[in-house]
């Protein structure tokens, strides 16, 4: 199928290869926190459920999450079906097009985003759009700086959304946990440890934990157990891994679950963990632990169950993990290792099958 805009005739833009994993993004995994959070404030409208929705679109902000979006444009008669939304246009390449608006009969007007392929096709009316593939962030902060754009509908076809320009300003320039206790020094322990003073690091985990920083706790606990920074004490790690963890602290949770198996513990203890971390991070996911909290899963429950799912899974941390990785933080490479030889295992057990 071809399309004209402006007298530019353009056709979906794609490759012949078939890719050999799925990538983190509408055309391969969804946005599955964002997409269920979605789908609990559609089913009951209520204050928890908005809180989870905002909690999952920071997450997507932080993963550099990726939409559709559809284009303003007549379809030529003369040209058969096309798959758009699965081959869709590179955000590079679209500048200048213009999106297609839903108009409300109140004389409002948004911007429809597709979190996943199935959504964008849901309906004709976008199905037979050609799409454009642009981050969630760009999308929103375009709805925010257009005239005449009230704000963005997530997935208007099945479990929707809607969010004006008040929330998307929100949205945009929000900062988590900047209000916790003991948040600058923590802050402070991290950079000393992306910059390798493990020293400087554990003493600014400590002085944030006695400040009451349940993450500055677990953040200590890796620091005694690695023996980074201060003598290594795999029992007081734990120790303060298990207060950090009824604290809600769900690296700390992550942490027992990997100790646990390295210290030849039942699986199903050790997955107890994992589960435990799962729960936690559903309502407020984080780029911090919620990869880890995926790979983890895909490890030692998902590809016993289903590849399929357990390859998503492994999608999303990697995804993860390469963000952190370039922001420099401390062990992302060695958990991108991990989640990258995960796939590969789980492609050639589907090869072997």
């Amino acid at each position: 199928m071809a399309y004209n805009m402006g007298g530019r005739r353009f056709r979906p833009v794609g490759s012949g290869k078939k890719r050999t994993a799925p990538q983190y993004g509408p055309v391969g995994t969804g946005c599955p926190f964002v997409e269920e959070a979605v789908a609990r404030l559609y089913r009951e409208q209520n204050e928890e459920h908005f809180w989870s929705l905002m909690n999952a679109l920071n997450y997507a902000l932080e993963l550099q999450t990726k939409v559709l979006v559809p284009l303003d444009a007549a379809v030529d008669p003369q040209s058969g079906a096309a798959p758009w939304a699965h081959l869709p246009i590179p955000e590079e390449r679209a500048e200048g097009l213009q999106p297609w608006l839903l108009h409300t009969r109140k004389e409002r007007n948004y911007l429809p985003l597709f979190t996943s392929v199935k959504n964008a096709e849901a309906e004709k009316a976008s199905a037979t759009r050609p799409m454009v593939e642009r981050s969630l962030r760009s999308a929103m902060e375009y709805a925010l700086e257009t005239d005449g754009i009230d704000g963005v509908v997530l997935d208007p076809w099945t479990s929707s959304a809607t969010l004006d320009v008040s929330l998307l300003s929100g949205l945009l320039k929000s900062e988590r946990g900047s209000d916790n206790p003991g948040a600058q020094e923590l802050e402070a322990g991290h950079a000393a440890a992306r910059a390798g003073d493990w020293q400087e690091a554990a003493a600014r985990y400590t002085a944030a934990a006695e400040a009451g920083s349940a993450e500055a706790l677990s953040a200590l606990g890796d620091c005694l157990y690695y023996g980074r920074g201060t003598r290594k004490n795999k029992t007081q790690a734990r120790r303060m891994w298990k207060k950090a963890a009824q604290a809600g602290e769900v690296q700390a949770m992550i942490a027992l679950g990997d100790d646990c198996a390295a210290s030849g513990g039942e699986m199903a203890e050790t997955l107890q963990y994992y589960r435990r971390a799962q729960s936690a991070a559903r309502e407020v996911p984080d780029i911090a632990y919620t990869p880890q909290v995926c790979l983890r899963l895909a490890q030692y429950e998902t590809q016993y169950l289903s590849r399929k799912k357990a390859l998503l899974q492994v999608a999303e941390a990697v995804q993860g993990f390469r963000i952190l990785q370039a922001e420099g933080e401390t062990d992302a490479a060695d958990w991108l290792r991990e989640a990258e030889l995960l796939t590969d295992q789980l492609l050639a057990d589907d090869k072997n099958a």
